[in-house]
């Protein structure tokens, strides 16, 4: 009877702990309904607890403008599309919300009297199933740029009458009827009562924020006037007996703090796109020395006493793992309590982009990006602010956090917590006290050969939850223009090998299918397992029960899955073979061939500049889609010169030749010419062409002059000595007297990568050039991935022809950081990175990722000059002689 009872205490012990765990899970499933308010010194708190608040989110922008049409062309339930989101939004851990509200212009007549339509009552659901989940927001109610950019810029009938059709920006903050107007419909807006939470907009406690205006036209020299009208939009808000902590933006113009000072305005906010905007392609090359430090101007004397938040950030045009890690570094360097990126791309919309062609994150089809938010947020809550980590790279790793861009990598390594967003070899800080793990690629804890995010989550020692998303596979460059009838991203579900690591579950353990209609299940033996998308619980206990399981994690209901379905698309291969290869070594090609299955083959066809035929060479699987073709430099139909290949795939015994499309292969008797990529095989001497303005004109980055002047100015003509197309540079000053530098940058990182081995032995840079140095002077740059930068100014001769620089006359520099940062022009100039200014350092080839072409005031004009300088250029080449 002693040794039963002794095992009945056991067990009712183990119950209690188990219950009480499960209870903690569940527990923290409660809607945002905590007070925050300002403290003496501009602090943000909790008023529960008197804690500093710190959130991170996103903007989320599906009520209005762009963004509600983009949902239409894909999906008439836009309801859903909010409830799909907002389940992601919990999967991530998000608890910020901006809800930028084109109110002035799709919800109001032009004396700002509220309007009851469906844009309205959209806002009003997203407030309602945000809240639910535990997020907290951010209402601006006029944001003042026209809500039909960009793809309903015909349209006029749905604007007529509203406030921002009857007035222009620049008058919202002078014209008396305007500013009426305004307060009119801040008022009625606030006092509007949502039919889904039966609560006023002004007593919610989930919207903890209002910053009345987006991007407002500062009239920063009429400080009395400034203030007047800042006082009118907060005491529109006031007038509601609304007590939310109000703000105006900065970032703007940083001399509207002045205003601001003398105001009853509570905070400031500021936004940061360090990659420019709109650059209509995929940026490359290292960004992180960008995001060192965001502006100073956050931390002015007359921002002292006010609170600041990030209202929209985001990497724009810019694809990684590491940024968003890096930029909250920086926001909490500078005391931001609320960073918010700057667009969520909703589930429905985000194979195609559709809404913001600048801006791409979502969980599920940019799963690396997704999972450097979830990491910035810990970055928000984990950092104190106003504590600086150096200049890059030693401020690479800081707390709990690490950045890398050689490897694609941002992650957080804490005792609880690890997350990745790429292949990583770190081993967590704590294995046992694992309680969350996300990732994307393999790690000690989880390899997996699959391209989608993961979660993993621990119930109770023994029993974790698993989530896997399918496959995220770009087959078009996102940052083109976009349209709802171009994937840019597929998804593809795929059953894929994965093993787990974790002692609690041992070497062996089930896999229990636990979503809705998924009935996969199987076991893991040596801890490997083929799993697909869906939501499982890795259990070794034999006797698991899931109805003990609680009904929640976090704000995730426990059997949540929110997965979108697979495009209905053929198989595509997109190749990412280098432009240049080098005689003398092995060609290596490698493709991604994307399908549901695996093809019956895969067939690289080339052919040379030497060749009439083309060659056959047996493409073989890699890893995950990826296919590679090794052809050894002693075959005999290889030459230097131009090359031009294809790709045939098998598939249920019929082929398909790329990039064509055609039904033919090269080996067929009927095939006839059609479309192939093309490359460059190199002599082993060179050259190497850095810059070909035909060729490069349009991934060409132009300093951006004022906040409206984002592309290039400059003259295509032709170089008379060689009849090669050239750009013509000239600084514009005729847009700005005082522009002190104007520069074009090219990336020439996939130019050189193929040839690194041999870029040791690079001697000189050869430009095709001609211009007039007198009232300015031209220089060339060269930018290296840590943003050190070598320049040489340049002696221009009136006549085409070649100038010769050795790599050894460029002395370190300042090179241009494009494209240039929005808003402000606060960050213009690479510096030498860290450890990089010593005496002996040298260009280093190898790293070089930016060729930059710039025209500056002349440091020694010549006398009595009337005109200005220019610069026309063909071509820059690396040379591998001295000749």
């Amino acid at each position: 009877m002693g040794k039963l009872t002794e095992i009945k205490k056991l067990l009712t012990i183990t119950s209690v702990l188990l219950f009480y765990s499960f209870l903690c899970v569940a527990q923290e499933n409660k809607s945002a309904t905590r007070i925050a308010y300002q403290d003496s010194k501009g602090i943000i708190r909790w008023k529960d607890n008197n804690k500093e608040l710190a959130l991170f989110g996103a903007n989320y922008c599906v009520a209005s403008a762009c963004d509600y049409r983009a949902v239409g062309y894909v999906t008439n339930d836009r309801k859903k599309v909010v409830d799909q989101d907002m389940a992601h939004f919990a999967r991530m851990g998000f608890d910020a919300l901006r809800l930028s509200f084109w109110g002035d212009y799709e919800n109001t007549d032009k004396d700002g009297n509220l309007i009851q339509n469906d844009h309205l009552n959209m806002l009003d659901y997203v407030i309602a199933k945000a809240k639910e989940r535990g997020i907290y927001m951010l209402l601006s109610p006029i944001v003042t740029y026209s809500s039909q950019w960009p793809d309903a810029m015909g349209d006029t009938i749905s604007i007529k009458g509203s406030i921002s059709a009857t007035y222009k920006k620049s008058e919202l903050g002078t014209n008396p009827m305007a500013i009426a107007a305004e307060c009119n419909y801040i008022s009625q807006l606030l006092n509007h009562v949502n039919p889904y939470t039966g609560i006023a907009l002004k007593d919610d406690p989930a919207i903890i924020f209002v910053e009345m205006i987006n991007e407002p036209w500062h009239h920063s020299k009429d400080v009395e006037g400034s203030v007047k009208y800042i006082n009118a939009l907060v005491s529109a808000v006031r007038s509601t007996g609304c007590k939310k902590v109000v703000f105006h933006n900065v970032s703007q113009d940083f001399e509207i703090a002045k205003a601001m000072q003398k105001s009853n305005i509570q905070g400031a906010t500021f936004a940061w796109y360090p990659t420019g905007l709109n650059s209509g392609h995929t940026l490359k090359g290292n960004y992180l020395p960008v995001v060192d430090e965001y502006s100073s101007e956050m931390l002015r004397p007359e921002l002292s006493k006010l609170s600041r938040i990030v209202y929209e950030f985001d990497s724009p045009d810019y694809l990684t793992g590491y940024m968003y890690p890096a930029m909250a570094r920086s926001f909490r360097r500078m005391g931001a309590q609320w960073a918010s990126i700057f667009s969520y791309d909703m589930l429905a919309t985000s194979p195609y982009n559709l809404g913001w062609q600048t801006h791409y994150i979502n969980m599920v089809y940019t799963p690396g990006k997704a999972i450097s938010a979830i990491i910035a947020g810990e970055v928000m809550r984990k950092i104190p602010m106003y504590h600086d980590y150096g200049k890059y790279p030693l401020n690479t790793s800081f707390g709990d956090f690490h950045v890398s861009y050689d490897q694609n990598l941002g992650e957080m390594n804490a005792p609880g917590k690890f997350y990745y967003t790429n292949n990583t070899t770190t081993t967590p800080v704590s294995v046992t006290k694992l309680q969350k793990v996300v990732g994307y690629g393999s790690s000690v804890i989880v390899n997996y050969e699959g391209k989608g995010i993961y979660f993993l989550d621990k119930i109770t020692n023994g029993i974790w939850r698993l989530e896997v998303y399918p496959d995220a596979v770009a087959v078009n460059d996102p940052f083109n223009m976009p349209s709802p009838g171009k994937v840019v991203t597929r998804s593809i579900h795929h059953i894929w090998p994965m093993t787990v690591h974790l002692p609690d579950l041992g070497s062996s353990f089930n896999v229990l299918p636990l979503n809705h209609q998924n009935s996969y299940l199987t076991k893991a033996l040596n801890s490997k397992f083929d799993i697909c998308p869906g939501v499982y619980i890795l259990t070794s206990n034999k006797n698991f029960d899931k109805s003990t399981l609680p009904s929640t994690i976090g704000y995730v209901k426990m059997n949540e899955f929110v997965c979108p379905e697979d495009q209905a698309l053929p198989t595509q291969v997109i190749t990412d073979s280098t432009i240049n290869f080098v005689a003398g070594k092995p060609l290596v090609f490698n493709a991604d061939v994307y399908s549901r299955h695996d093809p019956q083959s895969v067939t690289l066809f080339l052919k040379s500049s030497n060749a009439r035929y083309f060659m056959p060479v047996g493409m073989k699987r890699t890893t995950d889609y990826n296919y590679q073709a090794i052809i050894p430099w002693t075959n005999r139909n290889l030459t230097a010169g131009s090359i031009s290949y294809c790709i045939v795939v098998k598939d249920h015994d019929k082929i398909t030749n790329f990039p064509s499309g055609i039904p033919v292969s090269p080996a067929d008797w009927n095939y006839y010419e059609s479309a192939t990529w093309k490359g460059r095989i190199l002599p082993e001497t060179g050259p190497v062409k850095l810059l070909k303005p035909e060729a490069d004109i349009e991934k060409m980055a132009f300093t951006r002059i004022g906040d409206g002047i984002r592309t290039g100015v400059f003259k295509m003509i032709s170089a008379s000595n060689t009849g090669d197309d050239a750009f013509h540079l000239e600084l514009p000053l005729s847009y700005d007297k005082d522009l002190d530098d104007y520069t074009v940058s090219v990336s020439v990182k996939d130019k050189l990568s193929a040839c690194r081995d041999i870029l040791s032995k690079a001697r000189s840079l050869v430009l095709n050039t001609r211009g007039v140095s007198q009232k300015q002077d031209a220089y060339i740059t060269l930018v290296e991935n840590d943003g050190t930068s070598w320049s040489k100014k340049l002696n221009l001769s009136t006549e085409w022809g070649r100038i010769i620089i050795p790599l050894n006359e460029l002395t370190i520099s300042k090179g241009a950081m494009l494209p240039l940062g929005y808003p402000g022009r606060w960050d213009y100039w690479f510096t030498p990175a860290a450890g990089r200014e010593m005496g002996d350092d040298h260009v280093k080839m190898e790293n070089v990722e930016w060729v930059q072409i710039s025209m500056r005031p002349a440091t020694e004009p010549q006398t009595h000059v009337d005109s200005d300088s220019y610069i026309d250029l063909s071509g820059v080449d690396l040379i591998f002689t001295d000749k």
